[in-house]
């Protein structure tokens, strides 16, 4: 999948890093949903006690990022649990991440992307996604959905600005994670010193082995929050089993919650254009 966090790195953007934990999903839902259904029904709190789920995060936690480009003010990018909703027999956490530029970077190059995702609340995978992005002239619409049953995903993209439609019929093997729900993943995992896990995750036409080592615990700074303990991530990919994208890049996560808060070198991930360079930041005050 495309996914508006991956685009906005194509660009060489400077991320800082800032959060806001709201108790809803008002800005959310200020927006027309892209994935829905007919028989949608958003759950109730009594429905989560009764049925607790597997995915651990809440409704309302909503990550917010500064972006720059070259130390110039660019943008904002946001990951938001925008509610939990039950489809077609089955429970999700809708996930929203938007990417948009500001007035004045917009006026070089506007960037305006919305990604949704939902996660199957007890699975912990992703079966559908929605992207909309558009980057300048170019603008693109792109759904994918996943079969565990068969291990076929089934993606469409609509490359609005040429008028034309691609189909892909893609088997994903035993299991893979999309990178929607790797995020979350990665923050539920038991993350101390010494721990290393590769996941199978599929991007770009593609599934890799999403790797990541964790290193020493230290303080690191952080501007609007001063000085955090924080665990060493270095995140890498590899395609049979051979290194495809790395970096000498370390993502310092922080607090229960496992935030990233800060980046320190450079990382490059199944996208040869991803590149993100200096991303810093600040703590993430994440409901509990």
């Amino acid at each position: 999948m495309r996914g508006p966090l991956r685009r906005a790195a194509a660009l060489s953007l400077v991320v800082a890093c800032s959060l806001a934990a709201w108790g809803g999903s008002a800005q959310a839902a200020s927006e027309a949903f892209l994935l829905d259904a007919p028989d949608l029904r958003v759950l109730t709190p009594a429905d989560l006690v009764a049925r607790p789920p597997r995915f651990p995060f809440p409704v309302g936690e909503r990550l917010e990022y500064a972006v720059s480009w070259f130390g110039v003010p660019a943008g904002r990018v946001t990951i938001e649990v925008a509610r939990f909703v039950e489809a077609e027999g089955a429970r999700y956490a809708h996930v929203v991440a938007t990417v948009r530029t500001n007035r004045a970077f917009s006026a070089v190059y506007e960037v305006d992307d919305r990604s949704e995702a939902w996660i199957d609340l007890d699975r912990f995978v992703t079966v559908r996604t929605r992207a909309v992005e558009n980057h300048g002239p170019k603008h693109f619409d792109e759904s994918v959905r996943y079969d565990a049953a068969t291990h076929y995903l089934h993606a469409q993209l609509d490359k609005l600005h040429k008028r034309q439609r691609r189909d892909l019929v893609f088997d994903f093997g035993p299991f893979a994670y999309d990178t929607s729900d790797l995020v979350y993943l990665l923050r539920a995992l038991p993350l101390e010193e010494g721990y290393a896990i590769g996941v199978p995750t599929y991007a770009n036409h593609k599934v890799f082995e999403f790797r990541i080592e964790v290193g020493a615990p230290k303080r690191v700074s952080t501007k609007p929050f001063g000085a955090l303990s924080a665990l060493a991530v270095r995140p890498s990919t590899r395609l049979d089993g051979k290194l495809y994208a790395g970096g000498e890049g370390v993502v310092w996560v922080s607090g229960p919650a496992r935030v990233p808060v800060r980046l320190d070198g450079w990382i490059r991930t199944v996208e040869s254009s991803f590149l993100v360079q200096g991303l810093s930041g600040a703590n993430f005050p994440v409901r509990s």
